[in-house]
């Protein structure tokens, strides 16, 4: 699993980072947006939110399902792309998280990492 506080991103342009100011140890592509919900409450609607796309699978869990990592594959060669994610409670009812989207071969990915983190960020937005 991914440390987020030891990220140091690669030279190419197949990842995408969205982290809260100062948490990743890289310089985030988006800061991540604060949710009115517990860091439990994110994480389901998070995983709610990956799970409406087809070939999405968890591979890994850990911190209570506070951290967790997602593949998902390309629809014609099947190539995976993990998704690393990391919910960090704020306060009582107040969460964000961390996510980290890359390609696991090749230089280029077209922005598709962008584009999904983009797209689950706004399914979690149109749940507020």
């Amino acid at each position: 699993m991914i440390d987020f506080h030891n990220l140091r991103l690669k030279r190419t342009p197949n990842q995408y980072l969205v982290a809260p100011e100062g948490f990743a140890a890289a310089t985030a592509h988006r800061r991540s947006p604060e949710f009115p919900w517990t860091a439990a409450e994110l994480a389901r609607w998070f995983r709610a939110a990956a799970a409406a796309e087809p070939r999405v699978t968890l591979v890994a869990e850990a911190a209570g399902g506070l951290k967790f990592d997602l593949v998902q594959r390309s629809a014609l060669f099947r190539f995976p792309d993990t998704i690393s994610v990391e919910v960090i409670p704020l306060a009582a009812n107040r969460s964000t998280l961390a996510i980290y989207s890359r390609s696991r071969y090749g230089h280029s990915d077209f922005g598709v990492n962008r584009r999904r983190i983009e797209r689950w960020l706004a399914r979690l937005a149109a749940t507020r």
